[in-house]
């Protein structure tokens, strides 16, 4: 393989021909279309011009090498030499000494003997193959080419008496190829297919590498304008030169585009030559080639190592003979030293780019120079494509694997300076793509994946991370959503050694839950896919800590939160627990039941930590404070009652009169300085708030109040809680234990008052009398009889005694004789099928 390289005009040529190529009607950008060599310019010939080395070696292009030195011969070969001039026309090289270029640059003059300042070889036929000996160290070399012959013999003695010429030839040569590098980075840039990459950025290598400040183009001038203001700032000394002209190389200029804007002004007018010096053009027209009409040339690279010589087309002056030049500088230096920074990991059958530090910016630059790039290990070597790219703080060697076959391992750079070997010093480690058939985002960085809980880092596993360029998510079935970059980190950096993990960053706060994939693209290789499950929001505990008693077999708490039909399972290491199944439909539940049973290593006071297990989510998640273990509940052991006035109409066993006052006599264990009585209906349908009271309490129907050691006396009216029909019970609690079991009072009922009664004889049938009761809520009486299996129906509702608004009177049938002298009546409430016993008697 054959490196191009920007010091010397044929690489600017090569180039130049793809401005060319922009400048054609109809030439598609980036198409490849075939031109002429010398498009838009005149094409005076085409050969080779390869260099022999003094021992044994290949023949190398002029253009590729780095050291010209005594004992190698130039070897030129025509490729086409236009038949009209075939016979005539004739080529002479010109050799500039090494000791004169550094003369130039203020070092002292060596002169050997009557060594010239500057070798005219012999004028040959152009038509034949030529081959001329190097006898000294050359640092500039020149062709010329006279398509009517040339005239040689006086050019010695002639150049001796004008030494300037010698710095001049110099640098035209240097302006020669830093200008034609700039027309290869424009060229580059006008023929970019999709021409995303600005022009700055375009010419910052070329910025970079001669050391030139590009000024800001105004893209709305014509492209003969632009390309003015670029070439004053590549070469100064053409600051006098108006790009604003009507002149044809203006025209050509405008319609080349920029980069052929450049090249024209540069090398279509005669002052290309007068650039590097002022006098130039005057001194080799009269001093060198008196009779000649001399034009300045370039060449563009054609067929396997050609050059094509290109002039600019204009008339020829009378009685002058043309003559054409084209000057290129040899380096003249020994392989740079270059070494890698550290290792360089590189996948096997890709394009990638290793960084050399420049710290001698002038050595690495040089790298461009190298040729036959090959990496090579003690087993294996192959020729690598490079490509070089100088930068501010280090050059970058693109390496193009991609028609390489090696197998993976350790390998050197390597590649030729001229003739010798040359090594970049440093290991290249070639590294397969990492499969990643197997790889997992892992299961404890998947579980943090919650939809709406802000950034999250995941871990990725399974795999050769080290290539990884690109990680995107898209929602896994949506075909039409665009994947969405995600930033990640390699541990050691991307390229940098096997990786066998990696981090990514996802902010759940932009995705719902559901299933996704994560889309990893490799370097030079194809993107695959990695499932990933974003979850539903994890369940949340509002009620905590829970409180479970020692001493008792078992509890059933409430769970209060959110979410709560996804915990699947609850642990604590001094309790067991089970959940109460939840609804398969259950969404967004907000209570569960659980059971709780303390295990004896519990201690009271402890504060017990838990872990919450949730559906999809593999581990569980921790609780600090789940519940709180307590000393053992209160718990009511016994109980007596008391009623302050027997009732007219005998209670049922466990009931207790509404409107009366009822004293009861609480025992209990388990309490503290001041617990707390709480009395409710246990039954369902009484929705009145609980009484609570504490020792000592008082209120207008109930009060509260020691009645010794774990003794409670309550008195109260219970009407003041519940109706008839509530079940009322008592529940005694503490801060520190809670509460205990409810115990029931009683049923609370409401009881008729019955005063008086009197029997007439008002005879209703045949065995039946009238009778009236005197008294208060008379309104619940349903029946009356003298036992409690038969009775008779009340005659009407209960009517008001006048002037007492609070008495009744209640019509009532009884039959005739009573079983016994002052028999007691008997009464049924309303809804009950057993008469009550009172103490009313006849």
């Amino acid at each position: 393989m054959k490196n191009t390289h920007r010091n010397g005009s044929s690489l600017f040529h090569s180039l130049f021909l793809a401005a060319c190529i922009i400048s054609i009607p109809g030439a598609a950008r980036g198409s490849g279309s075939l031109v002429p060599p010398c498009a838009g310019s005149l094409s005076v010939a085409r050969f080779r011009l390869m260099v022999e080395p003094a021992k044994s070696g290949p023949l190398l292009p002029i253009q590729e090498i780095n050291i010209l030195q005594p004992g190698e011969k130039l070897k030129y070969e025509p490729l086409h030499i236009p038949p009209a001039i075939r016979d005539k026309a004739k080529v002479a090289v010109l050799l500039v000494p090494v000791r004169k270029v550094a003369a130039k640059n203020g070092e002292k003059d060596k002169k050997k003997g009557n060594e010239p300042d500057i070798m005219v070889l012999e004028a040959r036929p152009a038509k034949d193959t030529q081959e001329w000996d190097v006898t000294v160290r050359t640092a500039v070399v020149g062709v010329v080419f006279g398509p009517h012959g040339l005239d040689v013999k006086k050019v010695t003695s002639l150049v001796e008496k004008n030494p300037e010429l010698i710095a001049q030839l110099t640098e035209y040569a240097e302006q020669t190829a830093k200008v034609g590098a700039l027309v290869e980075a424009l060229a580059e840039y006008q023929q970019s297919p999709d021409g995303s990459r600005g022009l700055t950025a375009a010419l910052a290598g070329f910025s970079s590498q001669y050391n030139v400040g590009i000024p800001k183009l105004d893209t709305t001038l014509p492209a003969n304008q632009q390309a003015g203001v670029l070439l004053r700032a590549v070469v100064p000394s053409l600051q006098s030169y108006d790009p604003l002209t009507s002149t044809p190389a203006g025209t050509a200029a405008q319609s080349a585009g920029l980069a052929g804007g450049v090249a024209t002004l540069f090398f279509g007018s005669p002052v290309g030559l007068v650039a590097g010096g002022g006098a130039l053009f005057m001194n080799l027209r009269t001093l060198v080639f008196p009779d000649s009409d001399f034009r300045s040339a370039f060449t563009q690279p054609v067929e396997t190592n050609g050059l094509a010589l290109c002039a600019k087309n204009e008339a020829q002056k009378p009685r002058t003979r043309i003559a054409y030049l084209w000057m290129m500088r040899v380096p003249d230096v020994v392989s740079p030293d270059a070494s890698l920074a550290e290792t360089a990991y590189l996948p096997l059958g890709g394009k990638s780019t290793l960084k050399v530090p420049n710290s001698k910016i002038a050595d690495t630059r040089l790298l461009a120079r190298a040729h036959g790039w090959e990496l090579t290990s003690a087993t294996h070597h192959a020729e690598v494509p490079v490509k070089f790219q100088a930068g501010p703080a280090d050059d970058s060697l693109e390496l193009d694997l991609t028609q390489t076959k090696l197998p993976a391992g350790n390998y050197q750079l390597a590649a030729l300076w001229d003739w010798e070997p040359f090594h970049v010093a440093g290991d290249v480690e070639l590294r397969p793509l990492g499969d990643f058939s197997k790889a997992i985002v892992t299961q404890d960085s998947e579980d943090h994946l919650v939809e709406g809980s802000g950034p999250v880092k995941i871990q990725l596993s399974g795999a050769d991370f080290e290539f990884v360029e690109k990680i995107a998510i898209v929602r896994a079935g949506d075909k039409k959503a665009a994947p969405k970059e995600v930033p990640f980190t390699l541990p050691k950096g991307k390229g940098r050694g096997n990786q066998e993990s990696m981090e990514a960053e996802l902010d759940t706060t932009a995705w719902e839950a559901g299933n996704y994939r994560l889309v990893l693209t490799q370097e030079n290789g194809p993107a695959r896919d990695v499932p990933l499950v974003i979850h539903l929001p994890n369940p949340h505990l509002d009620n905590l800590p829970l409180r479970a008693n020692l001493d008792e077999p078992q509890q059933t708490v409430i769970l209060r939160g959110t979410n709560l039909e996804r915990i699947t399972r609850l642990t604590s290491p001094d309790a067991t627990w089970e959940l109460a199944s939840a609804r398969p439909e259950a969404r967004e539940l907000k209570e569960r039941k659980a059971i709780v049973k303390l295990l004896p290593t519990a201690h009271r006071d402890e504060l017990l930590a838990g872990s919450m297990f949730v559906q999809d989510i593999q581990a569980p998640i921790a609780i600090a404070g789940v519940v709180l273990v307590a000393g053992p509940r209160p718990k009511i052991t016994g109980m007596s009652k008391s009623l302050a006035q027997q009732p007219d109409v005998y209670l049922g066993e466990g009931e207790i009169p509404a409107g009366a006052a009822t004293s009861f006599s609480i025992r209990a264990q388990n309490l503290d300085a001041r617990p707390s009585l709480s009395l409710a209906c246990a039954n369902e349908g009484f929705v009145k708030q609980p009484l609570i009271l504490r020792p000592g309490d008082r209120t207008g129907a109930a009060q509260l109040d020691f009645a010794g050691e774990d003794t409670l006396f309550l008195s109260l009216d219970p009407g003041v809680v519940g109706q008839s029909g509530c079940q009322l019970s008592a529940t005694l609690s503490t801060e520190s234990a809670g509460s205990s079991d409810p115990s029931m009072l009683g049923r609370v009922i409401r009881m008729p008052r019955i005063e008086k009664f009197a029997l007439s004889d008002e005879k209703l049938n045949a065995a039946l009398y009238a009778g009236t009761l005197t008294g208060q809520d008379l309104q619940m009486i349903e029946k009356t009889g003298w036992d409690t299996k038969t009775g008779f129906a009340v005659q009407g509702i209960p009517t008001s005694v006048p002037g007492a608004p609070q008495q009744q009177t209640l019509k009532v049938a009884l039959p005739w004789p009573p079983p016994s002298p002052h028999a007691p009546i008997y009464v049924w409430l309303r809804g009950e099928s057993a008469g009550r016993l009172t103490d009313v008697k006849y």
